[in-house]
């Protein structure tokens, strides 16, 4: 990428190459060029209305445009864009007599928002109540495009030009370049790829041409790919068989990504992965990674377009807050490649910034920066259960590449395959306590709960109150292995005869001994047997791995229900979906939402659904909303 384009997420490499070639006058370089040196005399005390009046818009005539400034908005306390865009001057005559109603923007082709000269596009102005003019730019803009339905959008200090498409999941930032750096660096070839990008022929020409023939040459390539898995797969139903095919593929596509979890589990398997050249790097863009991924490796992909504003604001009335939003707890069930987990965060980025802070003269430097805002949503909003090694190396490489943060609460793990720690007390069995000098086991968990609600509680900036955290998380480790290894030896009563009752309670009624008891209990057969069948399986029980859940729950649960990978048995739907409603509904909030995730969920699931009292069902296009 060259230096001066700070983010892409409309091209590949290649199409970035082919654009350079189009011809083009060197006279647009000079022209630009000498407007933004002119402008640097004035640029340190340049106002908004100086960087409008001396740089936008004399760069403006250049790239083509037909546009009229400070056009009225709709909504009386919200500014408008500061410049509409149209294809000609026909064009612009047409809408004018439309001025101040919504009807002005139909026959635009762009809106143009602009900030004084080097101001940051990505950071709220701190220091006093955000009204929505010193909010986060990026987001005004994305607003704006929505409330106008224009095509296209510009976004711009004067330095930095943002192009942005109507949004659709909110990442809708689709180029950004920054035009004092290839000034100064004598970058023509930026500057020529600025105007054939935002200039009207851009927007009208380049731009769509340019997407046909990327997506023509990635659908070659991926059919390619798709036909070489799937013949791969035929006959071949187990996981060690076709994973150094799938990881041959992963390799190829993304030659410089790092394996996670996968690499380690194929060594485990002395799997020899087979040394081949890598594809045309140039096809593949980190931004359309999920839906490459699923296209080669799910079965029937399909990604839904979310209205989370819909979904999560629909009944929490006009006093809802950006507090209230950014304390929820979400559980994404099915992360896949990230189709879904990436539209939670863009979109609960977006509605972070129309929500209003509780109290007016509040300020969160962290929720009015845009990169600062995403980490916060993956660190403390998201969680995730991902089955499949090779899917979870890419979600982790996606939130890497596209937030500069991993999905730290994301797990790896079979969402369906777990039990809870009520069902301890259900197995344990008083009279054959071992040792009448141990805690009984519901004690134990008991004390377990209480230790994490004192961690939690506990600050991590205080000294005391580290050091007290510190000698509480010893122990929280301790008891933390050893009720997943009981929980584990319990879970696989049902797919192994080895482990017997007796070997459970002298588990059961262990939780609290000492370490050589538990030592001589992880060298038996049997518990190594077990262990190797909860791994092989993917045992995962939600309050070990969700700590939090110990005393809380989730106040949302999306899952995919058809989702299925192209090396896995197909399993009965609507069995499979009645499994993830059982296992989510247990970890959600008495008021939470589930929202079940498929193409045609009202067909096969409503008449079931139906059937339930315990849930109010609601259908939307591509999805089941179901209220706890």
């Amino acid at each position: 990428m060259h230096p001066s384009i700070s983010r892409n997420t409309l091209f590949s490499q290649a199409s970035i190459e082919e654009i350079l070639r189009l011809p083009g006058e060197e006279s647009l370089y000079t022209s630009i060029s000498e407007i933004l040196i002119k402008f640097q005399d004035i640029k340190k005390f340049a106002s908004e209305i100086h960087t409008e009046t001396h740089l936008i818009k004399p760069i403006l005539k250049i790239l083509g445009y037909a546009y009229e400034s400070k056009p009225k908005f709709f909504e009386e306390h919200i500014k408008g864009p500061d410049v509409v865009m149209f294809a000609s001057e026909e064009e612009k005559a047409k809408s004018s007599q439309l001025w101040e109603s919504r009807e002005y923007y139909n026959n635009a082709l762009c809106i143009l928002l602009l900030k004084r000269y080097g101001r940051n596009l990505q950071e709220g102005i701190s220091g006093f109540y955000l009204e929505f003019e010193n909010r986060i730019p990026i987001y005004q803009m994305m607003y704006l495009l929505k409330k106008t339905k224009t095509p296209w959008g510009i976004l711009t200090n004067g330095r930095h030009w943002v192009l942005l498409k109507k949004p659709l999941h909110f990442d809708i930032r689709l180029f950004e370049i920054d035009l004092e750096t290839s000034l100064f660096e004598g970058d023509e070839a930026t500057i020529h790829l600025f105007y054939q990008i935002f200039s009207l022929c851009g927007l009208k020409k380049t731009i769509p041409e340019a997407l046909e023939e990327e997506r023509k040459g990635l659908i070659e390539v991926l059919k390619e790919k798709k036909i070489y898995i799937h013949k791969s797969i035929q006959g071949l139903r187990k996981r060690v068989d076709i994973y150094p095919k799938i990881i041959n593929t992963y390799k190829e596509l993304l030659p410089e990504k790092k394996l996670l979890s996968t690499e380690a589990y194929l060594e485990e398997k002395h799997i020899q992965l087979e040394n081949k050249d890598y594809i045309r790097q140039n096809i593949m863009n980190e931004y359309n990674t999920s839906d490459v991924f699923s296209y080669l490796f799910i079965k029937k992909a399909y990604e839904p377009a979310l209205n989370l504003e819909e979904i999560i604001l629909k009944e929490r009335g006009a006093h809802y807050t950006k507090e209230d939003l950014l304390s929820l707890k979400i559980l994404d069930m099915t992360p896949c490649f990230g189709n879904i987990t990436t539209q939670l965060i863009d979109s609960l980025a977006y509605i972070s910034f129309v929500l209003p802070y509780k109290e007016k003269n509040t300020f969160t430097a962290e929720w009015e920066d845009e990169l600062g805002l995403k980490k916060y949503i993956i660190n403390n909003l998201l969680y995730g259960i991902e089955r499949s090694h090779i899917s979870f190396d890419i979600l982790q490489n996606i939130m890497n590449n596209r937030f500069n943060s991993t999905a730290s609460h994301y797990k790896l793990g079979n969402p369906l395959i777990g039990i809870s720690l009520k069902d301890i007390s259900s197995t344990s069995d008083v009279k054959n306590q071992m040792n009448l000098f141990n805690k009984h086991p519901e004690d134990v968990i008991m004390d377990f709960k209480e230790m994490y609600t004192l961690y939690f509680s506990l600050s991590e900036k205080i000294k005391e109150d580290l050091k007290s955290r510190e000698e509480i998380e010893v122990n929280l480790k301790i008891y933390t292995e050893r009720i997943r290894d009981l929980l584990d030896i319990i879970t696989t009563t049902y797919f192994s005869k080895s482990v017997d009752n007796k070997k459970t309670q002298d588990m059961l009624f262990s939780l609290d001994s000492d370490e050589y008891t538990w030592e001589s209990l992880r060298k038996k057969d049997w518990f190594i047997e077990s262990k190797e069948i909860a791994k092989r399986n993917g045992f995962f029980h939600l309050e070990i791995e969700f700590p939090f859940l110990l005393n809380n729950a989730f106040d949302f649960i999306f899952v995919q229900p058809a989702l299925h990978y192209v090396w896995e048995e197909d399993p009965p739907i609507i069995e499979e979906t009645k499994a993830y409603i059982k296992r989510g509904m247990t970890y959600l909030k008495q008021q939470g939402t589930m929202i079940i995730i498929s193409e045609h969920a009202e067909n096969y699931l409503l008449q079931e659904l139906k059937k339930s009292k315990k849930y109010e069902i609601e259908i939307q296009p591509g999805m089941l909303i179901l209220k706890k």
